[in-house]
C-alpha cells in the first residue's frame, strides 16, 4: 500500500508556518518525498527491474538467454506449449522452480516484443568461450524443435544467430546434424556431426573427430551450470556415436 507520510508531514509542516499556501507546497514537498522514498522500495527496486529488463541483457548471460528463446519461439509466428514446456524445463532444471517463474514472467514481455539479436548476441560472443557459444547455439536448436518441425524461418534464424556468435559452418552443420532425424545416428548424418564429407580419407576422419571432442568436451562449460554440461554431454556423446558408426563401417581402429 502507497504510504502518505510524506504529504502529511509536508502539509503539516507548511501550516505551522502560518499559511495556507505554505500548507499546500508543504503538501506537494511531501508527494516527492514520498516518491523518492518509494523508488528506493525493494517493491518498486523490483518493477523497475522487471521493466527494464529488456533492455539490459547485453553482458548478461542469463536474460541474453532468455532473449534468445523469445527470438526462436517468435521466428515462426507460433508460440507452441512444446516450446514454452521445453524452456521452462531447461530453466527449472538451471536455476530452480522460483528463479524460473520470475524468469518467465520475463519472457513473457520479451516475446510481446521485437529481440535485438544483434546486441544480444554481439554481447555473448565478446563476453563468452566459443565453447559457451556452441551449447547455446546447441540449446536454441533444442527449442525450435521442441514442436517436432524446424521449419524455414525457424531454420534461417539459426543460421544468423550462429553467424552473430562467431560459430563456424562446420560446427553449424554439425549441431543441426544432432537434432535431424531424430537425432538417430545414420552414416549420412555421422559425417554431418563431425563436418566432413563421406570422401574423407580415415586421417581426415581422425582429425575431426580430435577438434570436435576437444572443442565439445562437457568440462569446457561446467561455469555456466549444470544443465549446459549435461547438454553438452548429450552433445559429446552424439560426436562419440558418429565417429565410431564410421569407424565401424570403414573397420579401421
Amino acid at each position: 500500500m502507497k504510504s502518505y507520510s510524506g504529504k502529511i508531514f509536508g502539509a503539516v509542516l507548511g501550516y505551522l508556518f502560518g499559511r495556507f499556501d505554505g500548507a499546500i507546497i508543504g503538501f506537494l514537498i511531501g508527494v516527492f518525498l514520498d516518491e523518492y522514498v518509494l523508488s528506493g522500495s525493494p517493491e518498486r527496486q523490483h518493477a523497475n527491474q522487471q521493466r527494464d529488463t529488456w533492455y539490459n541483457v547485453e553482458g548478461d548471460f542469463h536474460m541474453s538467454l532468455l532473449a534468445l528463446s523469445a527470438a526462436v519461439m517468435q521466428s515462426d509466428g507460433v508460440t507452441t506449449r512444446s516450446e514454452l514446456d521445453y524452456v521452462k524445463a531447461f530453466l527449472v532444471k538451471q536455476f530452480g522452480v522460483e528463479k524460473t517463474k520470475e524468469d518467465l514472467l520475463v519472457l513473457r514481455e520479451m516475446l510481446k516484443r521485437r529481440v535485438p539479436l544483434d546486441k544480444v548476441c554481439l554481447s555473448l560472443r565478446h563476453g563468452m568461450a566459443y565453447q559457451g557459444r556452441l551449447q547455446v547455439l546447441h540449446y536454441l536448436f533444442g527449442v525450435a524443435l521442441a514442436d517436432g518441425t524446424l521449419d524455414n524461418n525457424e531454420r534461417q534464424l539459426l543460421n544468423r544467430i550462429a553467424i552473430l556468435l562467431g560459430i563456424t559452418p562446420i560446427d553449424l552443420r554439425s549441431i543441426g546434424a544432432m537434432f535431424s532425424k531424430g537425432g538417430s545416428i545414420n552414416s549420412d548424418v555421422a559425417y554431418e556431426i563431425l563436418g566432413i564429407n563421406k570422401d574423407a580419407t580415415d586421417e581426415e576422419v581422425k582429425k575431426a573427430y580430435r577438434r570436435m571432442a576437444l572443442e565439445s568436451h562437457p568440462d569446457k562449460v561446467t561455469h555456466l551450470g549444470e544443465d549446459i554440461r549435461k547438454d553438452a554431454e548429450e552433445k559429446f556423446k552424439k560426436i562419440q556415436q558418429a565417429y565410431e558408426d564410421i569407424k565401424s563401417r570403414r573397420g579401421f581402429s
